[in-house]
């Protein structure tokens, strides 16, 4: 029998593994927008699918505790990844209460077990990965420019009197010295501070440290 491409598409959703599949994708291509964004086609379309998920589990009978269960997971998922000792334990526990969530959501027909495996293993794994990214990211940006040197040897170039230039990681920057006798050219220093765009220095002494 052949079928209207309307209600085809009804058939196909109201499959709940096709509606779980579909919202998966529908997931990582809005995950693919908003790690690279500006893209537009990645986040329509998988906005796109899961409205189509969406709808095909409106028609199907939800168990409301079910999917209290996989939201908890998903809330587990989300805080493995910042703790840093019990994060593998909440991402696994988190993982298991969305598979778990996912076979019980459906009355009937249910969501087959390997499907809701699959799809739990992929969201947690992808989420985890990216949001540990983010994290990262975001740690790493209070790091960049002068503030990065912060504890670092540098190599003067014009002898510092206080005032000079002194090269670290491969760039001159200008260098005040705050403490320790004026330092030649070619002597090392050590950068404990930045003020605007210039270097504050403290002269290094033979063992490592800087004299106090």
């Amino acid at each position: 029998m052949n079928l209207l491409p309307n209600a085809a598409l009804v058939v196909f959703v109201d499959n709940p593994d096709h509606a779980v599949l579909l919202l998966l994708c529908g997931i990582l291509f809005i995950y693919a927008e908003f790690n690279k964004p500006g893209t537009v086609i990645l986040g329509c379309f998988g906005a796109l699918l899961t409205m189509f998920a969406l709808y095909g589990l409106s028609l199907l009978p939800i168990r409301p505790a079910a999917v209290a269960v996989a939201l908890a997971g998903v809330i587990l998922v989300g805080l493995g990844c910042r703790l840093r000792t019990a994060g593998r334990i909440a991402d696994v526990a988190g993982t298991l209460c969305i598979a778990l969530g996912l076979v019980n959501l459906v009355v009937s027909p249910p969501v087959h077990f390997v499907v809701a495996i699959v799809t739990a293993a992929i969201f947690s794994f992808v989420t985890s990965w990216l949001v540990r990214i983010a994290l990262l990211a975001r740690q790493n940006k209070s790091l960049v420019g002068p503030q990065a040197l912060i504890g670092s040897v540098a190599i003067v170039r014009t002898p510092l009197a206080p005032s000079g230039q002194v090269e670290v990681r491969g760039e001159l920057w200008q260098a005040t010295l705050q403490a320790g006798e004026h330092q030649p050219a070619g002597a090392r220093v050590i950068v404990r501070g930045v003020q605007g765009l210039e270097l504050l220095v403290e002269t290094r002494t033979a063992d490592g440290s800087s004299a106090r």
